[in-house]
């Protein structure tokens, strides 16, 4: 008579099934995979990582240290008494003032300009590839290049802006543009504004070419008027490339300088009607060899491009503030492709993830 005998069985916490063992696997590797990643990236992050954090530390150390040549050849350390000499100074202020002008027109026209001629050139008519072409013009134009075309264009004696506003009756003799700091002011903004045009429109532009057209045409099924298909189709769609050229605008406002020398021949305009906090750093270190007070300028301008930049990502980096009829809500599929209907029935289509929503 034989005896019947089962296989020993584990006990019942040291079973393991082959799920685990291969989810235990995969998450070596996923490990493993990181750090094979990390290995490769770690030279170039050091490198890039060192070429930031030692101009940066030079530039801290300098500005707390005396060093101007005009005074001694010695340079003592002397704390933070240049950035205070610096926030007392009027000179400081007025430039600060000057920047901060030059900044918002600069940026909040310049990017709303590039918006709509983006939407324009988004549009179909004919001609609209050679108005693509022709919109690089001004991009493809050397800094220096654009500022002696611009000084020429206004020069106070022979320039044509002079000549066309004569012909046309607006003025009855010449305007001085760059002598006077009002005018000089115009003019750098004009001149600024139409250099970084094209770059910023068409930054947006392709960000514009990404929103779904079907998005547009389920919203005027819908009845939605040209103001609302732009405020909540066109607007959440271009917002991350809208964020990145606010940012960009900003910074390049705030350290403009390569415009504002060849305008004014280096001299920060009449007055300094020209000169920026950034100008006003270039003076300082190159024309009166203040190497301290100098490097404790730069530092604030860092601090202003990063204050800046901050402040548009936390105004626009945080999700949009109501759900659009027409924008797939947060947790909805990926399908945002509307289906529609015939006209005039109870129930119009809109974009998967939505339909259950009320008209």
């Amino acid at each position: 008579m034989s005896i019947p005998t089962t296989a020993p069985t584990a006990p019942e916490g040291s079973r393991e099934s082959r799920a685990d063992r291969r989810r235990r696997g995969t998450d070596s590797r996923t490990r493993g995979d990181r750090r094979f990643t990390l290995a490769l990236v770690a030279p170039a992050v050091l490198v890039v990582a060192a070429l930031f954090a030692y101009p940066i530390g030079y530039a801290v150390w300098l500005s707390t240290h005396q060093w101007n040549d005009k005074i001694s050849p010695r340079h003592p350390y002397i704390g933070v008494r240049n950035y205070t000499t610096l926030f007392e100074s009027g000179e400081f202020w007025d430039a600060m003032g000057r920047t901060a002008f030059f900044s918002v027109i600069t940026v909040i026209g310049g990017v709303a300009l590039a918006l709509g001629l983006a939407i324009l050139l988004n549009q179909d008519f004919k001609g609209r590839t050679l108005a693509r072409v022709l919109l690089l013009v001004p991009w493809a134009v050397p800094p220096v290049v654009n500022g002696i075309m611009w000084r020429l264009i206004f020069d106070g004696d022979n320039g044509i802006a002079n000549t066309i506003l004569r012909n046309l009756g607006i003025i009855d003799e010449n305007v001085q543009w760059l002598a006077d700091p009002d005018t000089a002011m115009n003019v750098l903004i004009f001149a600024e504004m139409w250099k970084l045009l094209p770059f910023l429109t068409l930054l947006l532009m392709a960000s514009l070419q990404n929103i779904p057209r079907n998005l547009y045409r389920a919203a005027g099924v819908d009845g939605a008027n040209a103001w609302k298909r732009f405020l909540h189709i066109t607007l959440p769609g271009v917002k991350g490339a809208l964020m990145f050229a606010l940012i960009v605008q900003s910074m390049w406002s705030i350290k403009v300088f390569d415009t504002i020398y060849v305008l004014t021949g280096g001299s920060g305009g009449p007055a300094g009607g020209t000169t920026t906090i950034n100008f006003l750093g270039y003076l300082t270190t190159f024309s009166n060899l203040d190497r301290g007070y100098g490097a404790a300028i730069a530092v604030v301008i860092m601090v202003l491009v990063i204050l800046t930049t901050l402040f548009w990502i936390l105004l626009l980096g945080r999700p949009a503030g109501g759900p659009s009829r027409w924008r797939r809500k947060p947790g909805a599929t990926a399908d945002v492709t509307p289906s529609l209907k015939e006209p005039g029935r109870d129930e119009l289509a809109q974009p998967a993830g939505v339909a259950g929503e009320s008209q």
